[in-house]
């Protein structure tokens, strides 16, 4: 059996996670929390960086173009290029994001979106090396990490996770990269309470957003305005994952 640690790439690939992420297709109003929070400032041409099944990626390209698609693994790839086959401003790659930066320049890439990748990776500081590298001045990458790594457990080792971040720690990683930071703020109080007790107290090993019944998808759907209102009231002190918005000087 091979090692879920080994890259974001790899876990992505296997069924079980496919299976999740066509789950969490249903909550895009998640992924539409998720893009507004990066601002109204978007710039292409933009490329996803582990794109997954695609579902941030349909929307990212209603609002910039042309957008660059980087996945690994004939799952996710065929399912992406069966879902913008249409759309001649998305173009789909297979690409292991730790020998990117070559592939980033060619397209003239000018935002980097990564979503719930860097904690797959081994060497996250490498990667976020490789998109400055790729990027030109003001550049900026957009990022999206699971958060507070007390929350660590059965679920993150099930997930593939290497590690989950804190604000100061996805900063340092940033900045170690060579970025400048604009934006590093907490997501998602609500979303820390049930993460805990599956992770932590039931110690269910799966991933998370298969614990999940599609009734209780629905509801977290329909409750998504209200989250999103208390995390702007709120601030908030922590949360269920960190985003992060950093520009290249």
């Amino acid at each position: 059996m091979s090692d879920p640690h080994h890259d974001a790439f790899e876990y992505r690939d296997n069924a079980e996670h496919h299976e999740a992420q066509h789950r969490m297709g249903h909550l895009q109003a998640y992924y539409a929390w998720t893009l507004s929070l990066f601002g109204d400032d978007l710039q292409g041409p933009a490329a996803d960086a582990g794109a997954g099944s695609g579902h941030f990626s349909a929307l990212l390209a209603e609002r910039v173009s042309p957008v660059l698609l980087l996945e690994g693994g004939t799952d996710n790839l065929a399912v992406l290029r069966q879902r913008f086959a249409g759309n001649p401003a998305v173009t789909v790659v297979d690409c292991d994001l730790e020998q990117c930066e070559g592939l980033l320049r060619e397209h003239a890439i000018r935002s980097i979106f990564t979503l719930d990748v860097l904690e797959h990776l081994p060497d996250d500081v490498a990667v976020l090396r490789q998109f400055h590298g790729a990027l030109p001045p003001s550049g900026r990458v957009y990022i999206k990490v699971p958060a507070l790594p007390w929350l660590y457990g059965p679920v993150d080792e099930a997930s593939g996770h290497y590690r989950r971040y804190t604000k100061a720690s996805l900063r340092k990683a940033v900045e170690t990269a060579g970025f400048r930071v604009e934006k590093c703020r907490y997501m998602n109080l609500a979303g820390v309470p049930p993460y805990f007790l599956k992770s932590r107290i039931l110690e269910r090993q799966e991933n998370f957003s298969r614990t999940f019944t599609p009734k209780q998808i629905e509801r977290i759907r329909k409750l998504m305005p209200a989250l999103k209102l208390a995390d702007s009231l709120s601030g908030p002190p922590i949360g269920l994952s960190v985003v992060c918005v950093a520009v290249r000087p």
